[in-house]
């Protein structure tokens, strides 16, 4: 059997660095990241995605993430040729690299596989995942977590694909097999989401900022110009008011609750453990190890050799502080 001809333009081949595609996918949105500029990614929001789109800062990655995305690349064949031999019915075959869209060019696609019929038709895109033992609980009762469907609807979009096999390895022996259909009004809603989201790249004007960890990190990585200063608009009055009043809302709030917190202290005394109604409600212990502090100038001064194999620096993220204005001072 022979391979149909998929009617996607290959603007990277398979063979290529992951340099080249690492650089490939800064001009363009791949199926990773249509859930992220759609604010359907648990861990990466829509600023964040604009600022590595337009290269202000790079894609970071703790040491989890990188080991769950490296182990992820090596397991990838594996589950793919366990699919093979499961389903003889189908002929499976890589993908051919990075798939564009001839209409826009910013579209871009990297599937894992492709299954077809003995026909040549295609049946389906096939693609691979791997999680530890908390991701069990999203993959329960045939879900797939929503960022992987986003991926793949975005895939089937691009290839013309009926459907997608998904084949999953969780907690080290959990092997699953979901089957997602093609669903073109959810893929009309990717679409519309990744074309306003591309335009804030194009125009270089950031989406805005919502209010999770994540959009305040990235945010704090964003480099900064020594010296610059930014006019606000008049708008900023009433912000600024309104964040002087949560932050009074939430002084009081936060006494209050140390309050409750040093009467149950006071009342537990040398006691380590408190109930009520027979049910435990709090603990207070010393921790059983002791903190820890490293005079880290000292440390580089005196031994520079150890301070360089066992120390990490990395640039310090930039920290918002407020002005006391005449205006705010008038308030307090």
């Amino acid at each position: 059997m022979t391979a149909g001809k998929l009617d996607a333009p290959v603007v990277l081949p398979a063979g290529a660095s992951q340099d080249d595609w690492e650089f490939a996918r800064t001009f363009g949105l791949g199926g990773s990241d249509v859930a992220a500029a759609a604010g359907l990614n648990p861990w990466k929001t829509p600023f964040q995605l604009w600022l590595e789109k337009t290269r202000r800062v790079e894609a970071e990655f703790d040491e989890v993430a990188t080991e769950r995305m490296y182990w992820g690349h090596v397991l990838e064949p594996v589950l793919l040729r366990e699919w093979d031999n499961r389903h003889p019915e189908y002929v499976l075959t890589g993908g051919e690299g990075v798939y564009g869209n001839r209409d826009h060019t910013w579209m871009l696609g990297n599937v894992d596989g492709l299954a077809w019929e003995y026909s040549g038709e295609l049946a389906g895109i096939v693609e691979a995942k791997t999680g530890g033992h908390r991701a069990v609980a999203e993959w329960a009762e045939d879900d797939v977590p929503v960022h992987y469907v986003c991926q793949v609807q975005w895939y089937m979009h691009l290839l013309g694909a009926p459907r997608t096999f998904v084949v999953a390895l969780l907690d080290t022996n959990t092997y699953l097999e979901r089957i997602i259909d093609r669903d073109d009004e959810l893929i009309a809603d990717l679409v519309d989401a990744a074309t306003e989201f591309w335009g804030h790249v194009q125009r270089d004007e950031p989406p805005p900022a919502d209010a999770s960890e994540i959009t305040r990190r990235a945010l704090a990585r964003w480099p900064a110009v020594s010296g610059e200063t930014v006019e606000l608009d008049p708008l900023w009055h009433k912000h600024l008011a309104r964040r002087h009043e949560l932050s009074e809302q939430i002084k009081a709030l936060e006494s209050e609750r140390t309050g409750i917190d040093n009467r149950l202290r006071a009342e537990m005394g040398q006691a380590e453990e408190a109930r009520l109604d027979g049910e435990k409600v709090a603990t207070h212990r010393a921790p059983a190890k002791p903190s820890r502090s490293v005079d880290h100038e000292a440390f580089a001064v005196e031994r520079p050799d150890l301070y360089a194999l066992y120390v990490t620096e990395r640039p310090a993220g930039r920290r918002l502080t407020y002005a006391i204005t005449t205006a705010r001072r008038d308030q307090q």
